[in-house]
């Protein structure tokens, strides 16, 4: 039973996971300030702008939360109305969000939900005099509507929560309900109107918060939360629960939960992408805290990270953050990873992947990428990188066909060819089912070919320039020159 309420727990704590996400800056910071600066390292540029790909995986209930966030402290990133801006001067009001997650309010799951959040202190005794003084702070907010919709007053309940300093408090929480629209209309109208320009026309992470805010059981919520000071973090979010074993919920992306059963760990699966790029206002400066991947893995026996695909940041300071890699924090039953872009604008899928297995305090391997990442196409159709037709295409690359120098020298002309155009065409698949089974149909004489490779000993160059060829000229016969016959004979018969 405590497994799912930990899952619970997170869910509805959003709010401090997102003022936990801003912070991460003020965590480098105080890392880099025991570091000399005389090294030569180039200086993180600042702008207020973060996007995050925050994954959430529980082992034990095999539920996962898939979240894209787009915060920033500046009105000039994301913009509210006035009457929503002033909550920065407020003595009392600490937060404002506006959502149509599940059961939001649990009496009216059919509406979607305004939470607004109130200092405890000077409300009263009784419930009677908290949710009165209460509602005198919050009415005269949603009075006159807000942003196009209606609310209506549905209760004040007493929350724990956590401030922007992790202190633990409880806070006075007004809910009005309002009519419940779709993640894609919420997305499309408030983005269009809160979201600046700049960050909707650059693409990054946006574009994939476009993707999974189509999804009908997507939730979208957005946030404007007062931290120290006069500063304000401002927040727009889609998530997705989903699993395979809970009938209500909706299913992950094909073979996620099996992937997770064996150890691996693939974030970009749950986006279903074979590279995520950074926003396009990144680009020109140096600023590797403003995108972010972080991956919560709870699990009910107590586990380590044991392999990734790229480097491994031990501490968050000056030094380490001039590469891209992963950082993880590890307490019981937890892991905590967040990947840092470094100088890079993207990463691909098989870069991410890391893996997980019993506790043995040994050192995490670190395992290269090997030319260029995965099959992408074949991937996509077949589902998953461990089906056995995307093993044997990676196990006669890896064990026969790059044993060889002319192996090493085809591949290599053939990885930029191949890579040119196949993250388009594998996205491609994820998004037309009835092009992904054509994909599939296509691969198969192609599979059925290569297995010959697997009946022969290739000990020389001769023969893996003789056994290539043959290979190649038996699938030309098969897919340009059996069809060219075939149809010349039609003709004929015509």
């Amino acid at each position: 039973m405590k497994k799912p309420l930990v899952f619970f727990a997170l869910l509805v704590c959003s709010s401090f996971f997102l003022v936990n996400a801003y912070s991460l800056e003020i965590e480098f910071q105080k890392e880099t300030d025991r570091v000399k600066e005389s090294l030569g390292w180039i200086d993180p540029e600042k702008i207020p702008y973060q996007e995050q790909l925050q994954i959430i995986i529980d082992e034990s209930t095999l539920k996962n939360r898939i979240s894209i966030n787009m915060m920033s402290n500046s009105p000039n990133d994301i913009r509210f109305p006035d009457y929503i801006e002033n909550i920065t001067s407020s003595q009392q009001i600490l937060s404002f969000s506006m959502t149509n997650q599940f059961a939001c309010a649990p009496t009216q799951i059919d509406r979607g939900c305004i939470i607004i959040d109130v200092k405890r202190e000077g409300l009263g005794k009784t419930i009677e005099e908290i949710r009165d003084n209460t509602r005198k702070i919050t009415d005269p907010l949603v009075d006159r509507g807000v942003m196009h919709y209606s609310p209506k007053f549905s209760s004040v309940t007493l929350q724990p929560t956590s401030n922007p300093d992790g202190e633990k408090v409880f806070v006075s929480r007004a809910l009005y309900t309002i009519n419940k629209q779709s993640s894609s209309a919420m997305f499309g109208g408030l983005t269009s109107t809160l979201l600046s320009a700049d960050i909707r026309t650059n693409d990054g992470f946006y574009t994939h918060a476009i993707k999974l805010a189509k999804n009908p059981f997507s939730d979208f919520t957005v946030s404007f939360i007062k931290l120290n000071g006069d500063e304000s973090l401002r927040s727009m979010r889609v998530s997705l629960i989903c699993s395979d074993v809970t009938p209500e919920l909706i299913r992950c992306p094909e073979n996620i939960t099996e992937q997770i059963k064996n150890g691996k760990i693939s974030p970009l699966e749950f986006i279903e992408t074979e590279n995520l790029n950074r926003s396009k206002l990144f680009t020109d400066e140096f600023l590797p805290l403003n995108s972010i991947i972080q991956v919560t893995v709870f699990s009910s026996d107590d586990v380590q990270v044991t392999n990734v695909h790229t480097d491994l940041l031990e501490e968050l300071d000056i030094s380490t953050i001039q590469n891209s890699g992963w950082f993880f924090k590890k307490s019981d039953q937890r892991i905590d990873g967040r990947y840092l872009f470094g100088p890079d604008n993207s990463v691909s899928r098989n870069d991410l992947i890391f893996s997980i297995g019993p506790n043995t305090d040994s050192m995490i391997e670190i395992s290269e990428s090997k030319d260029g990442g995965g099959c992408l196409i074949a991937t996509a159709a077949f589902g998953s990188e461990i089906s056995s037709q995307v093993q044997l295409l990676r196990e006669l690359r890896d064990n026969t066909v790059l044993q060889t120098e002319s192996g090493i020298t085809f591949m290599t002309g053939f990885n930029q060819f191949y890579y040119s155009f196949s993250p388009i065409v594998s996205d491609y698949e994820r998004e037309n089912l009835a092009f992904k089974e054509a994909v599939k149909l296509t691969l198969t004489p192609l599979l059925i070919s290569l297995t010959l490779l697997q009946y022969v000993d290739i000990d020389s160059e001769s023969e893996m320039l003789g056994y290539g060829i043959s290979i190649i000229l038996l699938n030309i016969g098969m897919y340009f020159v059996a069809p060219t016959i075939l149809i010349m004979k039609i003709k004929k018969l015509i």
